[in-house]
């Protein structure tokens, strides 16, 4: 059986939903790259910390210990009372606002590179689903395959190992606000004896099932604000991932006459994660993972051509012209960073 070809990405539409409006899911192709090998281990650094920050013991505590029973909440040391929830406001206020200073900086970098979503999603869920159902092409070939014998062992197997892997996260999860002796006292007796952690574990596990087995990037498109609120810090010298639409057009294949660098392979579309075309422009949908950087690099090296077609840089740098800090005022010249200012 053939294997079913890709939606083609227009910017006019969500990629993930047809015509007809039924979903259209991704498989996004495996790329090697400078970008994709460090993503990769901060993610497993996150869900290193994630997993042991509950074993890891601070002054008689876990350092991370949300003991709502007690009113106590134990963060590395600091034991805050119940009493000192005022204190959330300005932590919270701070997160908030280091994360919109961030954002005007480097763009969806929070995205691609530290988000739960993206992380447990990537390096979790992900390489469960390649390891089971193998790469993009074969995959795809699984979803247009009658069902038989090794299509129902495959997605049973795969839907197995996803209930596992969101049942790990949620006891994890768990952890954080009954400690892990408490957990394991829990874990030994009947669930109606603690019905209500049996029901949260539960309950989360069905919720991430759900999200990183179904949902998956329609999670970043449609429920996240995130996408939306970047938006509105977003400049002409914000740092986002972009085409170089100067060198890249026109477009042609190797060896046509006054062609652009871009041979218009469409690896960058094959790896895309939310399945856009990034040159089409910047889009909400893009959450700046770079795997069309890394991509669009190893073909330019294999035809000899120059790297940087896809990169990360500034709508202004991307047009030829000078990049400076975003934000304005003495805020913009306090910032220490790459870019080259007027």
């Amino acid at each position: 059986m053939s294997t079913p070809t890709p939606r083609k990405p227009s910017i006019d539409s969500v990629t993930t939903i047809r015509d007809d409006g039924s979903r259209f899911f991704l498989h996004p192709a495996d790329v090697r790259g400078f970008f994709t090998k460090h993503r990769r281990w901060t993610g497993l650094l996150w869900i290193a910390i994630y997993l042991s920050l509950p074993w890891i013991t601070i002054g008689g505590h876990p350092a991370v210990f949300l003991d709502i029973a007690a009113r106590r909440f134990h963060l590395f040391g600091l034991v805050l009372a119940f009493q000192d929830v005022w204190l959330l406001f300005f932590g919270i206020t701070g997160l908030g606002f280091a994360l919109f200073f961030i954002t005007s900086l480097l763009g969806r970098v929070w995205c691609g590179w530290a988000c739960p979503q993206t992380v447990f999603w990537d390096h979790v869920y992900r390489r469960i689903e390649r390891w089971i159902e193998g790469d993009a092409i074969k995959r795809r070939r699984l979803d247009a395959a009658p069902w038989n014998r090794e299509k129902v062992v495959k997605r049973v197997g795969k839907q197995i190992a996803f209930v596992i892997a969101s049942a790990v996260i949620s006891y994890l999860f768990l952890a954080y606000y009954v400690s892990i002796p408490e957990l394991w006292d829990m874990m030994g007796h009947a669930p109606g004896e603690h019905w209500g952690a049996f029901l949260f574990v539960f309950l989360f596990t069905a919720a991430n099932y759900f999200n990183f087995a179904w949902f998956r990037e329609q999670l970043c498109i449609v429920i996240c604000p995130y996408g939306r609120l970047q938006s509105a810090l977003t400049d002409d010298n914000m740092m986002v991932i972009g085409y170089d639409e100067k060198r890249g057009e026109p477009r042609g294949k190797v060896g046509v006459v006054n062609a652009g660098a871009c041979i218009e392979c469409n690896r960058c579309v094959q790896v895309c994660p939310t399945g856009i075309d990034i040159r089409q422009g910047l889009q909400l949908e893009c959450i700046g993972c770079a795997a069309c950087v890394d991509a669009c690099d190893e073909i330019m090296t294999k035809v000899k051509r120059p790297t940087g077609l896809l990169r990360y840089d500034s709508l202004n740098g991307l047009e030829g012209g000078k990049t400076r800090p975003s934000g304005s005022g003495r805020v913009r010249s306090c910032i220490p960073s790459y870019w080259s200012l007027e």
